[in-house]
């Protein structure tokens, strides 16, 4: 989803007088790797349920394929960013968009759905090492001025691909060119990719500043710590909870309880962790990313549990769910490219209502179920989620702006890597235990489920997003009101 980068300005960055007078020129391509990496998620989000159908892939198996991909993203995102002003920043982009797109035509011609997860994952780390090099690239070559309406463009491109993503997925697989199916979403990519890959030498080089001190340590007890959480979570009602499950969940509570101790004796002792955790000394910032996780745990839970209702309880085909998603996106887009001044104007207020209207939206989503569960290609359902739209794209935009806004300038580039992680995580964690959650209520197989089995599973899921947003609202009411009053605490 949308995000802004670090405020951060990086040592190298250029004097106002040295700025590449092609830089608008290169603007475009900079922004094409993100519109691929965000086309791709959300085309995969509509074909999902296509995908274990054709595979016949388990219901945890299909979480999998979307938390493998989110999983490595947000870990790996911790140690791209370094690693692209070690060896250089468009050298780091060519790696990700080669991999991101060999892994895209790779998926395509699997047919196992253990060989696509394992495939997603390896995309998830091709994601990880584009993004904060384009954040970067923007970063360092606008001026000051420019860099305003350079982040709006790129929030925009980034609300255009969740918009048009969830449509172009529908749009292909029903399509089916040469009787590819599902297969297709991935096959886009491929072009796609070639393209961008085409387009990168435009991009002025970056020198890398050589080899720098890496927290291996820390890498391998967070990556460690997330996978033994997030796995066992997604694999634990296929396999009915078995003890080793429970094994697992604990072990990773003691890695991750590991990763934050060897964080702090590296940062007493003058080195240089992964994670800088002082920045949670901050109360704002804590409670800003209390209010990050929520309305993000909402969001990807309430886009999968609202996908499998669709297609697996109402029998909906990939086009008819991508209309579905059709008025929630546009109403996302529109929020998106006006945010930035309505917050301006108005205050956190904007980002208030927009959590309220998300949560909202989920509790009359379940009483519009009560009165029709199946005809949901009707006026009542598309306004209202049209209006669910509007409110993300309030709350979601402008967030990362902030809660970066509550931590001073010295510690941006860590509150911005943090919340970009988190922001994945969420998503990953939030699909694994909304799956936890839909599976217990619905108490059949997808496939013999009745329709009453899914609404009421479809309401229950309902009610938990609905509540995690309401929950991010009360967060958010304890942020500051304006920016000046930011100013003010800082």
């Amino acid at each position: 989803m949308p995000n802004h980068p670090s405020t951060t300005v990086l040592a190298y960055e250029k004097p106002e007088q040295q700025v590449d007078p092609r830089r608008w020129y290169a603007l475009a391509v900079i922004l094409l790797p993100i519109l691929l990496n965000s086309l791709n998620t959300y085309m995969i989000q509509v074909a999902l349920p296509l995908i274990q159908d054709s595979l016949l892939a388990s219901f945890s198996d299909a979480q999998l394929i979307v938390t493998g991909f989110s999983l490595s993203l947000a870990v790996a995102l911790i140690i791209s960013g370094k690693l692209g002003d070690m060896f250089g920043k468009k050298r780091l982009l060519y790696i990700g968009v080669s991999g991101f797109t060999l892994m895209a035509l790779l998926g395509g011609l699997t047919s196992n759905p253990t060989l696509l997860i394992v495939i997603r994952i390896v995309q998830g780390l091709a994601a990880a090492l584009i993004q904060p090099q384009v954040l970067s690239l923007l970063q360092v070559n606008f001026l000051p001025r420019e860099k305003g309406l350079v982040f709006s463009i790129y929030g925009a491109i980034l609300g255009f691909g969740f918009a048009f993503g969830l449509i172009l997925g529908g749009i292909l697989v029903n399509w089916n060119p040469f009787d590819l199916g599902w297969r297709t979403v991935f096959f886009f990519n491929v072009p796609f990719g070639i393209l961008v890959l085409l387009c990168l030498p435009i991009l002025p080089e970056t020198r890398g500043r050589g080899m720098q001190s890496v927290d291996w340590s820390g890498i391998f007890f967070l990556i460690s710590g997330l996978f033994l959480l997030v796995y066992p979570l997604s694999e634990g009602q296929k396999q009915g909870w078995p003890l080793w499950i429970w094994g697992c969940l604990i072990l990773s509570l003691l890695l991750l309880l590991a990763f934050i101790s060897v964080e702090i004796r590296k940062q007493k002792q003058g080195g240089a962790p992964l994670i800088d955790l002082s920045i949670f000394k901050q109360h704002l910032f804590k409670v800003g990313m209390a209010s990050v996780v929520l309305i993000y745990l909402s969001m990807f839970s309430f886009f999968f549990v609202l996908t499998y209702y669709l297609q697996f309880g109402l029998h909906y085909d990939a086009q008819a769910t991508s209309l579905m998603f059709l008025p929630l996106g546009c109403g996302f887009f529109l929020t998106s490219l006006m945010s930035s001044r309505i917050v301006q104007k108005w205050g956190m207020v904007v980002l208030k209502i927009g959590a309220l209207a998300t949560g909202i939206c989920c509790f009359l989503f379940i009483v519009l179920l009560q009165v029709d569960a199946v005809h949901l290609l009707q006026s009542p359902y598309i306004v209202l989620l049209l209006v669910y739209g509007l409110g993300l794209g309030l709350v979601t935009t402008p967030l990362t702006r902030v809660v970066l806004g509550t931590v001073p300038l010295k510690d941006a580039g860590t509150g911005s890597g943090l919340f970009n992680t988190f922001m994945y995580l969420s998503g990953a964690l939030g699909i694994a235990l909304i799956s936890i959650l839909f599976s217990a209520v619905l108490r059949q197989s997808l496939a013999s489920a009745a329709l009453s089995d899914y609404v009421r599973a479809f309401s229950t899921s309902l009610a938990t997003c609905g509540g995690l947003a309401l929950a991010a609202f009360v967060f958010l009411c304890f942020l500051p009101e304006s920016k000046d009053q930011l100013n003010e605490r800082q």
